[in-house]
């Protein structure tokens, strides 16, 4: 099962979404396909076996163009959409200068006619010859209802079609056999409705374009942060190549001042790199041989030599891009709502202007052919359902982005949505709560110095890859600086579960648990029985080391808690949610850890599958469950809670498969992550109310409810501009979000 992109022109409304999404849907094998309106971008779900000309196939067949179809793995320009998006834009800028003069002048010949009550015999036909290029102007609009009903369906371009179709046909049989239409034969006919009608819809249209240039933005930035070009060491000569052409082991030279162009580690140079792009921090990280570089982050100060672990689509950027378009293109809970209205929408709107146009055909009087055919299109236009079909989106593009500028990725919308109902959150310890690299708290050494044992301990451990032998190298090489002398090991024997074995000539020493040494007949000295006792009620665990055969050394080791993660779990809980601790490490260390965090309620010596039937547990109580962990052996928590989020270092975001992954390893992003999920939501209410009130009272005052009360008219010129000004208002809503948050 593959992944594809597939850009779609010609979508103006929900309407035309939910037909080129049956059409999808519709190929055989086709698993899942999702349109995001705002950037016109369709994600496809289906396997090798379903070509792209068969894509391409039912969206031209619905009555649209597949302009491009790639996978998701492929390269992505970083230009095409906002190059796309401009050309759109600037189609519509271009149709709105040759509409807005030509009517303008008909627009004001018409009221000059009607305010003199008098008017040349040749001023209709003067205004038909000026409004044949406005409609020449609207021609995507009759080409896109032409499509619709050639395949059944009606959209918003029906609806415009039908009110302008009917003011321009109208209006130039009044003026070629004026005798069949004689109500409407006055000076100017309907000339002005339909000229202006389409140069407002083209305005909304063009205004509606920049602003989803805009909203699309945020995909647009993180693509930009790729750089096009890479500088790469070959047989010894330095070449400049595109960074798409860079290959796996090559050495990549990144100077200071520019943005790394593959995800590699250091062979040579210090310097300092601003990862902000990847997790939210803007303070730069030192960087020295040996450690990651990430592609798209800054590097600041020195020039780097690096060697290529990962291009292409395999870097982290690409995985990020990847989760941010998954996250674009799919679909929040609360549009299946707006889907289901927009389905009906367009029939129901026809019906209701026929309706309208019946009423006033037999009960408008002496006026009932103008009020009927001014109602009716009124009725049309306004009734277009364009800010309906960018009310989602809108929300979630600005949503998801600002969320990846802080390093927090939504894998899907419904996820955006989920996280703010959210009422319990379920944590792991190791790697969540703690930094998930244990460090010596303390030593008691009996017999000897510090100084003299860490050579010991040193030479023991060198060379193990095991965490805590990384906490003994590291407090054995503080103590090595004041003694100065090293040793080599003859022989190291490791000692699952127990411990290490190394020998020093004649001297053997062993490090390991109290199972080790008691295995070993050593007697443990009192001192140290009572110094492990003390560090078991930290919650911390003891390492003995033995001399010979006598126990000489108990060293504390654990993992210390987060600077951040007492701060985050408070105001988790100041937030009104109830925080858990479920961890696979024993009572001690999960209680001691518990209470430095501020976690009463702990669940430990927790397996993954236990770890799991809390999760189920919970949810059978009603509870809303969130699960933050590792993604490894809290995979299935994950899965099963309602929100399953990642936490861990940005080289894993490529192959996680939570909801929501945080780039940075930091608890503290979890509420953050919340409140965007709450200002999405309440972005997307916010647009849908407007979207709604616009049609709940629009139509009625279209339709003429207030004449008989105040003979008030409701002119379709109004109709056009409130049913423009809905969708700009549905767009600016959405960037006020944007920009409030930045």
């Amino acid at each position: 099962m593959i992944q594809r992109i597939v850009d779609i022109g010609g979508m103006h409304c929900a309407a035309c979404v939910q037909r080129v999404e049956n059409a999808l849907r519709a190929i055989p094998d086709v698993t899942a396909a999702t349109i995001n309106l705002v950037t016109n971008r369709a994600m496809v779900d289906a396997p090798e076996s379903v070509s792209d000309d068969a894509i391409r196939s039912a969206v031209a067949n619905a009555g649209y163009t597949a302009t491009a179809v790639r996978a998701t793995t492929a390269p992505t320009n970083p230009h095409e959409l906002a190059d796309r998006l401009q050309a759109i834009a600037s189609g519509y800028r271009r149709d709105v200068l040759l509409a807005a003069p030509f009517a303008s002048v008909v627009l004001m010949l018409s009221m000059g006619a009607m305010m003199m009550h008098h008017a040349p015999s040749w001023l209709n036909t003067m205004l038909l010859i000026l409004t044949t290029p406005v409609m020449f102007a609207g021609r995507s609009m009759f080409l896109g209802a032409w499509n619709a009903t050639r395949n059944g369906t009606a959209t918003m371009d029906t609806l415009v079609t039908l009110g302008t179709g009917t003011a321009f046909i109208t209006s130039v049989v009044a003026t070629l056999a004026p005798s069949l239409l004689p109500s409407v034969s006055y000076p100017g006919a309907y000339f002005d409705s339909a000229s202006t009608i389409i140069s407002l819809v083209l305005l909304g249209k063009w205004l509606e374009s920049r602003a989803k240039r805009r909203t699309a933005e945020a995909l647009t930035s993180l693509l930009e942060l790729h750089p096009s070009i890479a500088r790469v060491r070959r047989q010894g000569e330095e070449l400049e190549i595109p960074a798409s052409e860079v290959v796996v082991s090559d050495t990549v030279i990144i100077l200071p001042g520019e943005r790394v162009s593959v995800d590699g580690s250091i062979i040579t140079g210090t310097t300092s790199v601003d990862e902000s792009m990847l997790t939210g921090e803007s303070m730069p990280v030192v960087k020295t041989v040996g450690d990651t570089v990430i592609g798209g982050t800054l590097n600041t100060t020195g020039m780097l030599v690096v060697r290529a672990a990962a291009v292409g689509s395999d870097t982290v950027l690409a995985g990020i891009i990847r989760a941010v378009e998954r996250t674009q293109a799919s679909k929040a809970p609360l549009q299946r709502m707006a889907d289901s209205i927009s389905a009906v929408f367009v029939p129901i709107v026809v019906g209701l202007a026929i309706l309208t146009f019946a009423t006033w055909m037999i009960f408008g009087g002496d006026n009932a052919t103008s009020m009927a055919l001014t109602s009716t299109i009124a009725v049309l236009i306004i009734a277009c359902p364009c800010a309906l079909g960018l009310a989602t989106p809108a929300a979630i593009i600005v949503g998801s982005g600002r969320a990846a500028r802080l390093g927090i990725l939504f894998t899907h919308a419904e996820a955006l949505e989920r996280l703010r109902d959210v009422t319990t959150i379920i944590v792991d310890k190791t790697g969540t709560l703690t930094s998930g690299t244990p460090r010596v708290h303390d030593a008691i050494v009996v017999s000897m110095d510090e100084a003299e044992l860490a050579p010991y301990v040193l030479a023991a451990e060198r060379g193990s890859e095991h965490p805590l032998a990384f906490a003994l190298i590291e407090w054995a090489s503080a103590r090595m600086l004041s003694s100065g002398s090293d040793l080599s090991a003859d022989d190291v024997t490791a000692v699952p579960g127990r411990g290490t074995t190394a020998r020093f000539g004649d001297t053997r020493v062993r490090i390991g648990n109290a199972a080790f040494m008691e295995e070993s007949m050593f007697l443990i000295p009192p001192a140290l029985h009572h110094a492990s006792e003390h560090f078991a009620s930290q919650g911390w665990a003891s390492i003995y080391v033995s001399l010979q055969r006598a126990v000489v050394a108990c060293i504390a080791v654990a993992d210390e808690l987060r600077a951040t993660s007492r701060e985050s779990v408070r105001a988790l809980t100041d937030a009104g949610i109830t925080v858990v601790m479920a961890t696979g490490d024993h009572e001690a260390p999960a209680r001691a850890i518990g209470a430095q965090a501020g976690i009463t309620t702990i669940l430990h010596s927790a397996t993954p599958l236990e770890k799991f039937e809390e999760v189920r547990r919970r949810q059978a109580l009603g509870e809303c469950v969130a699960m933050v962990g590792d993604g490894i052996n809290d995979a299935p928590a994950l899965a099963q809670a309602d929100v399953g989020i990642a936490i861990g270092s940005g080289t894993d975001v490529a192959k996680n498969t939570a909801d929501i992954t945080l780039m940075r390893a930091d608890l503290a992003y979890v509420l953050p992550a919340r409140r965007i999920s709450q200002d999405t939501v309440r972005s997307i209410k916010q647009n849908l109310f407007f979207a709604f009130i616009y049609n709940v009272v629009g139509i009625p005052l279209a339709a003429g409810a207030l004449y008989p009360i105040t003979g008030l008219e409701f002119s379709p010129m109004i109709a056009a501009a409130a049913m423009s000004l809905s969708s700009v208002t549905v767009l600016a809503n959405a960037l006020r979000f944007r920009l409030s948050a930045d």
